[in-house]
């Protein structure tokens, strides 16, 4: 089973590694840059090189990097749309080449692709909204040829927040002319919140995701339990088994036969302190046995 957590990468990259390793895990989610400022210029070679070095000795198997939060492929605003699939550009060309040094060393390791929230209806309508993400997503492919997936990041619904329900996901995968290299990431909270009810109908879930997405499309699990009620449409995490999930629902989520080869990776507020991250892994390991 590949479990894991959101890492810092405060003073290198490779400090994401290490950060995972300190903690037990094998699987970790990354941001390459700082997550609020506009990602333009490409990581270096010299970066990717460490990265590898530290990769190469460490018992990590699957990274997931996780894109900038400015990003809204939504918008009309001609700047902001380029800002938004530069950012893209920027972390899609880094997981191509540290895939191509992952084959080229040898080591038993996967990155995973390059998730992301597809962003908000604001100016266009929302028909309009998803075709100016797919017509992002298809940009940004062209620009940075090779194997490596977009991941579209399930959401909340908070606002004008696209992505809240699986059809939505379809569509704008299906908007994509490469669309072999979309696929998506499945947050248990943000499902939650948007009116899917893995407590009373878990089985009717995994099946319009199935209809819908296709589970083998899904690359990885957010495992977070939920402060909200189902259908809140609020994207509030909480830790494992404290929320309205619960460690019943969690612990079927971790178990489902279909989910086997899937990482897990934890975005859930005890993350946010050295302190508390140890028990929360523990928790996570023990939902797991």
């Amino acid at each position: 089973m590949y479990l894991g957590i959101h890492v810092s990468s405060s003073g290198g990259i490779q400090n994401s590694i290490t950060n995972g390793e300190k903690y037990g895990v094998n699987s970790i989610q990354i941001m390459p840059t700082a997550p609020m400022r506009w990602a333009t210029k490409l990581i270096t070679d010299e970066q990717i090189g460490v990265f590898l070095d530290t990769l190469e000795k460490s018992s990590i198997k699957k990274i997931l990097i996780h894109g900038i939060y400015l990003t809204n492929l939504a918008r009309e605003d001609k700047q902001l749309f380029h800002l938004g699939k530069m950012g893209l550009v920027v972390y899609l060309d880094f997981a191509e080449r540290v895939a191509k040094g992952i084959k080229e060393r040898k080591i038993d390791s996967e990155i995973l692709g390059v998730c992301f929230h597809p962003g908000s209806q604001k100016e266009l309508s929302y028909e309009d909204s998803l075709e100016r993400i797919s017509y992002g997503m298809q940009w940004v492919l062209d620009e940075v040829k090779g194997n490596q997936k977009l991941l579209i990041e399930t959401t909340a619904g908070t606002g004008g927040n696209l992505g809240r329900n699986f059809t939505e996901l379809r569509l704008m995968r299906e908007g994509v002319k490469d669309n072999e290299r979309v696929g998506f990431v499945m947050d248990t909270e943000h499902t939650y919140a948007s009116g899917y009810d893995w407590v009373n109908n878990f089985d009717g879930v995994v099946e319009d995701m199935d209809r819908e997405l296709g589970i083998r499309n899904v690359k990885a699990i957010h495992l977070n339990d939920s402060m909200v009620e189902c259908g809140s449409n609020k994207d509030r995490h909480a830790n494992l088994g404290e929320g309205k999930l619960g460690e019943n629902t969690i612990s079927k989520i971790l178990h489902y036969k279909r989910f086997k080869d899937t990482p897990f990776i934890l975005e859930t507020p005890a993350l946010k302190g050295d302190a508390t991250i140890p028990e929360e892994v523990k928790m996570l390991m023990k939902l797991a046995k």
